[in-house]
């Protein structure tokens, strides 16, 4: 009996494993995003930071090996110093003028019913204007002898400045274009703007909040996620700014507008020196890296 009663004892049947279904299709389509952002992206850095140990030479690579010594060079370098600072001081200045104009836009033209497809070609025409073209123009309406915003100015008895030409305003005058250029940013908090439902705006208007009360309860708590990854974008996109300063100033006047990203630029094509470019390179992607982190942790805190 008892032995007819353990036959009957249920088999244990083995576990069987889910087998990871991979999608061939979507993996063919991010492959080549992924090879072009590891050969352009990942690839220089490393190359920069191998090139940072060396005394670089074009013609015999990788030249002589001198360890640290152009991150010594760089901390005793008065002009890797001011160049800091002023980047420091566009990042600030950049996102005092332009990093809240596309939301308040996008906020704007979300509440406007009448034309809004037409307004939001509008808003994305300035993005078709190549930037250096722009920065060129601008450049123009800047002089002090013929632009066209001192002969305005002049009839309100304003004037003339130079804009380009005075270190107190040179770096606000650079800045101020980004102002008129901010259409994708704004399409992106308009779409993020769409994803709200109405049915919550309604509810906040029956319960009688007023339109900055709706902003700081729904219209932001719904935009945190993307003016974060925005602000991440922001500060690489600062701290890598290039055009406008090479094409305006060309670092002038008195070095008040020379940016890391130009110093790396004199000291590789123009001086020789791959390795400081190299170290100053570096430099940059440890400043952003730390910018970036601080910025996800405090956004995760809240």
């Amino acid at each position: 009996m008892k032995a007819a009663i353990e036959g009957r004892k249920p088999r244990v049947q083995a576990r069987v494993r889910p087998r990871i279904k991979i999608s061939w299709t979507a993996i063919a389509f991010v492959a080549p995003a992924i090879v072009c952002f590891l050969l352009f992206k990942y690839y220089p850095l490393l190359q920069a930071v191998y090139m940072s140990f060396f005394d670089y030479k074009v013609i015999n690579p990788p030249g002589k090996f001198v360890w640290l010594d152009n991150y010594k060079y760089l901390i005793h370098s008065s002009e890797f110093w001011n160049a800091l600072r002023n980047t420091f001081a566009f990042f600030f200045i950049y996102f005092i003028l332009t990093f809240w104009v596309p939301i308040v836009q996008a906020v704007l033209l979300n509440e406007i019913k009448f034309a809004s497809k037409t307004l939001r070609s509008l808003y994305l025409l300035p993005t078709a204007v190549p930037a250096v073209a722009g920065y060129l123009l601008w450049k123009w309406l800047y002089n002090p002898d013929y632009g066209l915003l001192n002969y305005l100015l002049h009839f309100i008895g304003l004037g003339p400045y130079g804009w380009l030409n005075d270190p107190s305003m040179a770096k606000w005058s650079i800045v101020l274009p980004g102002v008129f250029a901010t259409g994708m940013g704004m399409l992106i908090y308009y779409s993020a703007l769409q994803g709200i439902p109405s049915e919550n705006i309604e509810a906040a208007k029956i319960d009688g909040a007023g339109p900055w009360r709706r902003m700081r309860s729904i219209v932001f708590p719904s935009l945190k996620f993307v003016i974060g990854i925005q602000f991440i974008s922001f500060i690489c996109g600062v701290f890598l700014t290039f055009d406008p300063m090479y094409i305006m100033t060309g670092g002038g006047p008195a070095s008040s507008t020379k940016t890391l990203s130009m110093l790396v630029f004199n000291s590789s094509f123009k001086e020789f020196r791959f390795g400081v470019a190299g170290s100053i390179s570096f430099v940059m992607f440890v400043i952003i890296a730390v910018i970036t982190y601080l910025q996800i942790k405090l956004s995760n805190k809240d």
